[in-house]
């Protein structure tokens, strides 16, 4: 697990409510948590939400949270996890370190297979963080078994965390190469975005085996914007053909995600 850097630690392991097709919010010292979910359809696919309420000064993490910082981890049972959909997130913190995550309340939508007909269950790790840090652990538990169709709240929630995940790459707007340093220390990103606005903020994440830390401010290099990224892990037998390496980026009020092709 990644480093964490704080004052105290606590854990908390609390049961959700009664299952229903939205689980009952799980307080803890920084905010609450809850899971929502939908019917499945008739293929056993279903969709489901993390929902992430923060209390105000109070941070958590991106699934890369830069080296300083616990990643969100969902294990389902009931079903199977087959993606987490992640807001582009931002660089926080201070003069004695920067990590990344989120500084308001936050949604990760779900996707879900192999629905069983019953209570989905998720348990959930993460951290949130003020003065001190606290992993927080739930198991959350919803059952829209029994419903034939989805309640149109349950639905608009769903619909608008979608809404706030990264576009997909487009013309004007994608990555274009990703090359690590010879010491294997950075990541240099080429990438294309709206040169129009503000300076585009820029994010990579990896596998498990893989830590980024916070990018050093893009810049303008001929038609392209280029970061450099620093490598906080790397494991002695890394193959980067075989890497899965993704390209998160902030260009004012647009965001895109895709997979950034290395050199």
């Amino acid at each position: 697990m990644k480093h964490v850097k704080a004052a105290a630690l606590a854990l908390l392991l609390l049961p959700s409510a009664a299952p229903a097709a939205t689980s009952g919010w799980v307080e803890t010292p920084g905010g609450s948590v809850r899971l929502i979910a939908l019917p499945a359809d008739a293929g056993g696919t279903a969709s489901a939400l993390l929902d992430i309420r923060l209390n105000e000064g109070w941070k958590t993490y991106w699934r890369d949270p830069g080296g300083s910082g616990i990643p969100p981890s969902i294990a389902v049972s009931g079903a199977t996890l087959d993606t987490i959909g992640f807001p582009a997130p931002q660089r926080l913190g201070g003069d004695d370190g920067h990590y990344i995550g989120y500084n308001a309340p936050v949604q990760f939508p779900l996707t879900l297979e192999k629905a069983k007909g019953g209570p989905v269950t998720a348990a959930i790790f993460l951290g949130m963080c003020k003065d001190i840090c606290i992993p927080v652990q739930a198991e959350l538990t919803a059952d829209a078994s029994g419903e034939a169709f989805a309640s149109p709240l349950e639905q608009a929630a769903l619909a608008d965390a979608e809404a706030k995940l990264p576009q997909a790459a487009t013309e004007g707007f994608r990555p274009l190469s990703g090359h690590f340093a010879a010491d294997g220390k950075s990541i240099a990103v080429r990438f294309e975005a709206p040169a129009d606005g503000p300076v585009p903020e820029v994010f990579v994440s990896g596998d498990s085996a893989l830590e980024f830390g916070a990018s050093a401010p893009a810049r303008r290099e001929g038609d392209a914007f280029v970061a450099d990224v620093p490598v906080l892990h790397m494991p002695k037998a890394f193959d980067a053909a075989k890497a899965a390496i993704r390209l998160t980026v902030r260009a004012g009020t647009r965001t895109m995600e895709a997979p950034l092709p290395l050199d």
